[in-house]
């Protein structure tokens, strides 16, 4: 008798730097995707497809990726994520491995994820932390970005904080429950959003504003006016660059 799939879920941490984005492009690029993807059918012995919780772009990092798969391969789920590790590259790892219950899909059963973009204040770049933030060589009024960000949760069309037609479904509309920046050391600031759901560069290109609005370029005001267009070609500001984007954590 066949043995009966069972589900799985991978909790998983990549330095984005060198890759192109996790979703696999099909054109050889290495995509998170195409390497995980790869490792895990070799260790299950089977093809399997991954299913992930967000599709990360290119230099996008991520803490707590989460992946899903089905397979009826026999090795034990308690050893997964370290036969896995010992054949991945440095920049991607598996942090753990679960059971997951049936119906169980990285994706569609979410809730809520939590993306963090640091910044780095500091007067001189770093040569470590410039890998992961963006350097802001002016001050950064934390007061006045507090207030641009207020102006952002909620229930809300993000048409204008996001690129081209900015949605893989029908509606722009996304619920942003949470925005926050923080200090993280000493000469660094850490901000933070938890949203249902989002846009194409959505995170981007909200930190984009709250950096203008931060160094005095826009009125923490602007941040709402902006979001009233709807449209993503009346937003003056340039997404702040992926290298400072972390996906933290998704909620089930």
């Amino acid at each position: 008798m066949d043995q009966a799939a069972r589900t799985l879920k991978l909790t998983v941490e990549y330095d984005g730097t060198d890759f192109f984005g996790y979703q696999s492009q099909g054109a050889g690029e290495r995509t998170v995707q195409s390497v995980l993807q790869e490792t895990v059918s070799r260790i299950v012995d089977q093809p399997v497809i991954l299913h992930a919780a967000g599709r990360t772009d290119t230099g996008v990092h991520a803490l707590g990726q989460i992946v899903s798969f089905q397979t009826t391969g026999k090795i034990p789920t308690q050893r997964l994520a370290i036969a896995l590790n010992s054949s991945l590259p440095r920049d991607l790892a598996v942090a753990r491995a679960e059971d997951a219950p049936d119906g169980f899909h990285a994706r569609f059963s979410a809730r809520s994820r939590t993306y963090g973009y640091l910044l780095s204040t500091r007067r001189a770049r770093s040569a470590v932390w410039g890998r992961y933030s963006l350097h802001c060589r002016r001050p950064l009024d934390r007061a006045a970005m507090r207030a641009a960000g207020a102006t952002l949760v909620g229930t809300h069309d993000f048409a204008a904080y996001a690129r081209g037609g900015g949605s893989p479904g029908p509606t722009t509309v996304r619920d942003l429950t949470h925005l926050s920046i923080r200090r993280f050391g000493d000469d660094r600031l850490l901000v933070i959003v938890t949203a249902n759901g989002f846009l194409r560069t959505m995170v981007r290109n909200i930190v984009g504003v709250m950096v203008a609005v931060g160094v005095g370029d826009l009125e923490p005001g602007a941040a709402r006016e902006i979001l009233d267009t709807r449209s993503r070609t009346l937003n003056p500001v340039a997404p702040a660059a992926p290298h400072g984007l972390f996906l933290m954590r998704v909620q089930y």
